[in-house]
């Protein structure tokens, strides 16, 4: 069954279990682990993937990392080769985030 035939289903029971299955056995996901704040956090059976308002994001690790032990870090949809340069602009991006909060509190 395709995506576009499961979303013609009324019933809601029946389309999130047909969903559910069309998402674990045909894309390959195994579970949404996260989705708040516009981050998502998706398990596929070869990889973990992180994004944030649909592009790869991840401040903190990598934001593709496959079971092989290969990893791709994104930060804002943009791609970082070194993993050197993406850890120089994800800790300029948390300390500014920091001091934004401390700034922003009210004493």
């Amino acid at each position: 069954m395709t995506y576009n035939e499961i979303m013609l289903i009324s019933d809601l029971s029946e389309k999130n279990e047909k969903l559910e299955d069309f998402y674990i056995n045909d894309v390959g996901i195994n579970d949404w682990l996260l989705d708040t704040h516009g981050i998502q956090k998706i398990l596929f059976r070869d990889r973990f993937e992180v994004k944030k308002n649909g592009e790869y994001h991840n401040l903190t690790g990598p934001a593709i990392k496959y079971k092989n032990g290969t990893e791709y870090y994104w930060i804002n949809g943009k791609y970082f080769e070194d993993k050197t340069k993406w850890g120089e602009k994800s800790k300029q991006i948390l300390r500014t985030k920091k001091l934004k909060k401390v700034l922003d509190i009210d004493i």
